[in-house]
């Protein structure tokens, strides 16, 4: 049995704001050992602001976000830059500068 036959485990914050999904590592022996398990409650709220990231740009200026590459340029090498998930694009910027948007290409399960 692999881990996605498994089901998936959900990281939640205290508001029930869904975090990320993950395969489930436990096996059904291990999941019965949880001390103080309860059911789960109603299904997770979705984010309600898109996803951000920070990822560093490499030394040819390029940052790699869900398996896609993103080309930023080189004058931005080894800084620290935000990328926001959008339905269809990943917006890049440096601060409070807008600097670029891409489609998403990647099949992508989670960002973090």
């Amino acid at each position: 049995m692999g881990p996605l036959d498994r089901g998936v485990l959900h990281l939640l914050d205290a508001d029930r704001t869904l975090l990320r999904s993950l395969p489930n590592p436990l096996t059904p022996q291990e999941q019965a050992r949880i001390r103080d398990a309860r059911p789960a409650g109603p299904p997770p709220t979705p984010a309600t602001q898109p996803l951000r990231v920070e990822r560093r740009v490499s030394s040819r200026g390029v940052l790699v976000i869900a398996g896609q590459k993103i080309h930023v340029g080189i004058g931005h090498a080894g800084r620290t830059l935000t990328v926001e998930d959008a339905d269809t694009t990943f917006r890049v910027h440096d601060g409070d500068q807008f600097l670029t948007e891409v489609p998403q290409r990647a099949v992508r399960s989670n960002l973090i």
